[in-house]
């Protein structure tokens, strides 16, 4: 028997196979495949910005239809503009990632612009809901003045202010809310003032309200009035408190101040002399 057979036999017998088989194979590389197309950069990524607009009336009622406000913004050369549905719900679709000064916009109500920050990628940005108040369209029509002594004390003093506006009577309903800033300066304003006095009217029925200013001695916010002094007095109309306290604000990237919204309404500018 060949010699081989005889190894490969006795190894066979004894219950023991062994196998070994080794190829190698070397040759030249080819050449490079075409490259793949480039996945988009997360930059390039769009997205949209979407939220509700909530319409509230100048009288502090929150209306139950909140559609047809025109939200607006661009994009580069572009300009995108959307509708508000009857809930409020607008998206401004597709995207990049940018900062976007997003305009609202409806009849009879004030125009509203904010600032967003969007970051684009695979989600749509939410920015909550944006009240929107009705235009003031109240207007003071008249407004006397005249300082009185306080019934409580000898020294305290008054401003019994009687002032008529325009508009639907006055009614649970249709609150105005009034602002009055005193001054020596008769460029006193929202800005520019010593004293401040908030009310608002309650249920005269009329077109007349009565308001009265309690002031401590001669003193408003620390500055004296002496007898002859000219006190200057500006009124304004302005939206219901709660909603100045949490309605939307912005931060004006055009003017790098902080914008108060909603808006004053009509003022006027009226004056009385300190008495002894």
């Amino acid at each position: 028997m060949h010699t081989l057979l005889k190894i490969f036999f006795l190894l066979t017998a004894g219950g023991i196979i062994l196998s070994s088989c080794t190829k190698t194979a070397e040759g030249i590389q080819g050449p490079q495949g075409p490259g793949g197309s480039n996945g988009n950069s997360a930059t390039d990524q769009r997205s949209g910005i979407t939220g509700y607009v909530q319409l509230v009336d100048q009288f502090t009622q929150a209306l139950s239809e909140n559609d047809s406000v025109v939200v607006s913004t661009t994009m580069g050369d572009s300009a995108l503009s959307v509708e508000t549905d009857a809930t409020g719900l607008f998206l401004l679709p597709n995207l990049k990632s940018g900062t976007y000064r997003i305009m609202f916009k409806r009849n009879g109500f004030d125009s509203l612009a904010v600032n967003v920050k969007h970051s684009a990628g695979n989600e749509d940005k939410f920015i909550g809901i944006v009240q929107m108040a009705g235009t003031q369209t109240t207007h003071f029509v008249s407004q006397s003045i005249q300082l009185l002594p306080s019934p409580f004390d000898n020294v305290s003093k008054y401003a019994d202010m009687l002032t008529t506006i325009t508009g639907p009577p006055i009614t649970g309903n249709t609150q105005r809310f009034i602002n009055m800033y005193f001054s020596s300066s008769a460029m006193v304003n929202a800005n520019n003032y010593l004293y401040l006095f908030q009310t608002y009217t309650h249920n005269e029925g009329t077109n007349q309200f009565e308001t009265q200013a309690f002031f401590g001695g001669t003193e408003i916010n620390s500055t004296r009035f002496q007898a002859g002094d000219t006190v200057y007095v500006k009124t304004y109309i302005v939206p219901p408190y709660f909603f100045q306290n949490y309605a939307t604000s912005w931060f004006d990237t055009n003017t790098y101040k902080s914008i108060a919204y909603p808006y004053i309404g009509d003022s006027t500018l009226n004056y009385f002399i300190w008495a002894n």
